[in-house]
């Protein structure tokens, strides 16, 4: 049997640098194509239908179809429509740990391999997407931005809208916020550019985690300032409030 060179290099690399979990960094003794241990892709759950048709909540029962929930009714989200791929506990919420806060381009890799699985509904056509931007002072401090990078790697097939957003408040963290703390914490935060790019009318944000969806508002809110027509977000994982 003859091996190409590139396939002769991936046999020699994995023999010096066995692979590892991306997550738990266990060693992989068989090809793992999203870098994950057995276990570890055992512990991912999908956000599954039915779901919000407006901010992707996932309802508490697996049956009937998707309809508007009451919070969207109630409170219309100046964004259009939000999906999440899974839900952010267990090894999703390990990767996205290890590439907010370490830099870690094996989890980002591994993340954005299984986040690639998730389709764009046909209808939905973005002209350009955007990342959630980070404050300078905090860009400064991390050294990258978490969201731009999964924007990069998920959809390279479609334009990346560098400076169209900015976040001008660096703000509080919102882990430790309730909802209406969120909310006001992120108000004004952002400011979009006095114009847009011809021909951009739609656009797909995207972030890493969707909790109460007050970051995605309040840009959203900023972009259709400058006259976006549709904000659909994109978020890796959503936190899922377990029902008793």
């Amino acid at each position: 049997m003859q091996w190409s060179p590139a396939k002769l290099f991936l046999i020699i690399r994995d023999i010096l640098f066995p692979p590892c979990c991306a997550a738990c960094q266990t060693r992989l003794f068989a090809p793992a194509g999203d870098r994950l241990c057995h276990d570890c892709l055992e512990s991912i759950r999908l956000i599954e239908p039915p779901v919000c048709t407006v901010c992707g909540r996932p309802f508490h029962s697996p049956q009937g179809t998707g309809h508007i929930c009451g919070q969207c009714i109630k409170n219309p989200p100046s964004f259009d429509t939000a999906r999440s791929v899974f839900q952010y506990q267990g090894s999703v919420r390990t990767l996205i740990h290890r590439i907010k806060y370490n830099d870690d381009g094996h989890a980002l890799r591994s993340l954005s391999s299984l986040s690639m699985e998730y389709m764009l509904p046909d209808h939905l056509k973005p002209d350009m997407v955007i990342p959630v931007p980070l404050h300078s002072k905090r860009l400064r401090k991390r050294g990258f931005n978490q969201s731009l990078r999964l924007a990069r790697t998920i959809f390279p097939h479609i334009p990346l809208g560098m400076d169209i957003l900015t976040r001008t408040l660096n703000t509080k963290p919102q882990t430790e916020l309730s909802m209406k703390e969120r909310l006001r914490n992120v108000r004004n935060a952002f400011e979009a550019a006095s114009c847009l790019p011809e021909g951009v009318e739609t656009i797909l944000l995207v972030d890493d985690v969707y909790t109460t969806g007050a970051t995605v508002r309040a840009c959203a809110k900023a972009l259709k300032r400058i006259g976006v027509k549709e904000v659909h977000v994109f978020t890796v994982a959503r936190t899922v409030i377990a029902h008793p």
